[in-house]
Parts: C-alpha cells; structure tokens; sequence
C-alpha cells in the first residue's frame, strides 16, 4: 500500500503525553483496498527452531510474516496493524522495538501484550499484522 494510501489519525504525543511512541493512534484504509489478515507469526526457523536471543527471534518472526505477507500479494511496507505477544515485556520490549523499526519503514497501529506462554516452548514472541493492497493488486494464483 502506498504510504499516500495510508492516513494517520490523532497524535501520539498529544493523547498519552509521551513523545516518541512506535505507533500511531488510528489508520484508516481507503475504499479500494483488500485487507490481509496474517496469523500470530513466530521466530522459528527450520535450522534453528527458536533463535536464542529476542533480537534474532524478531528478525524470524518478521521473516516469516513477510513470507506469508508475500504468498498473498502484500509486502511489509503494506502493514497497517501489528500486536507483539512477548513472554517478558520488560526484558524484551526494547529490543523488539528496535528490531521492527529496522524492519517497518512508517508506523503502524501497534499493539503489544504481555502473555505467560507461547507454543512452542521457548518462544519469546509472537506478531501478527494485517495489511491493506489496493483491491485485486498482486494476488497470486490460487
């Protein structure tokens, strides 16, 4: 989706006081687009299973949404939504952060979740996203 595409509404740094947060508040997708819904995404790797540092297991799990993000016609660039499930976000929050900007070049809305457990055991994080393409761009066979 082209970042034209993409409005931003409301500001951050005016509603929670706090300048500087990795999202912006609401995005709304113009008529015309398809929306792709891509399912919670971990680190895993077929060499590796889970990574064992949180920086390497985002990359992964970026990795493989990006994959699937491909298989249905979209690109990380095209991300509108993502929610970070992290077993410890005080541990691993910064560095998630920081791996996902080198990754997602504008702001999405973002969610970010403390859970107690991921499947399979071991794993730090979980993402899923949804993205928006212009109606019938892209879509590959199937």
């Amino acid at each position: 989706m082209a970042t034209s595409a993409r409005q931003s509404y409301g500001d951050s740094e005016q509603i929670y006081g706090v300048p500087g947060l990795p999202f912006v508040p609401a995005i709304r997708v113009p008529a015309g687009h398809d929306l792709i819904f891509a399912s919670g995404t971990l680190g895993l790797t077929a060499a590796d299973g889970v990574p064992g540092d949180i920086r390497s297991e985002t990359r992964a799990a970026i990795g493989n949404l990006k994959k699937i993000l491909e298989s249905a016609g979209a690109t990380l660039d095209d991300v509108i939504s993502v929610t970070k499930f992290l077993v410890d976000i005080a541990r691993d929050y910064p560095a998630v952060k920081e791996v996902v900007n080198e990754y997602l070049g504008h702001l999405p809305t973002s969610t970010t979740v403390e859970v107690t457990r991921l499947v399979p055991d071991g794993a730090r994080i979980e993402i899923n996203a949804v993205a928006a393409v212009p109606s019938g761009s892209g879509l590959p066979p199937g």
